[in-house]
């Protein structure tokens, strides 16, 4: 494994390495991280922390953690596959369109 730092000990002693933002135009917050638990496993874990809702000051969140590549390996092969053809989505077009918002993103904190 490459070496990492810590960036954030949770309280309950699990690690995290790295922390990205998904979202930044809404009431949920998402977040992919990279940490290790208390027990030392390490994970990729891919989370949502929102207002819960109908209620009053209520929060949830939602995680979910991957703690073997061959489990990424079918999950990606699902959303790739069987679901994104159910649902009618087009990754190929919709990678295009990512890859060009990111290009227009770091020209703009270039200047």
């Amino acid at each position: 494994m490459s070496q990492v730092t810590t960036t954030k000990i949770l309280p309950w002693g699990e690690e995290v390495y790295l922390e990205i933002p998904i979202t930044k135009r809404s009431q949920n917050m998402f977040y992919a991280r990279h940490g290790k638990t208390a027990e030392g496993r390490e994970y990729l874990e891919f989370s949502k922390f929102g207002p819960k809702p109908n209620s009053e000051n209520e929060n949830y969140s939602q995680k979910l953690r991957i703690y073997n590549p061959l489990h990424w390996a079918a999950i990606k092969s699902l959303v790739e596959g069987e679901l994104s053809s159910s649902i009618g989505w087009d990754l190929k077009a919709t990678q295009k369109k990512f890859e060009s918002l990111l290009k227009a993103e770091t020209k703009t904190k270039k200047q």
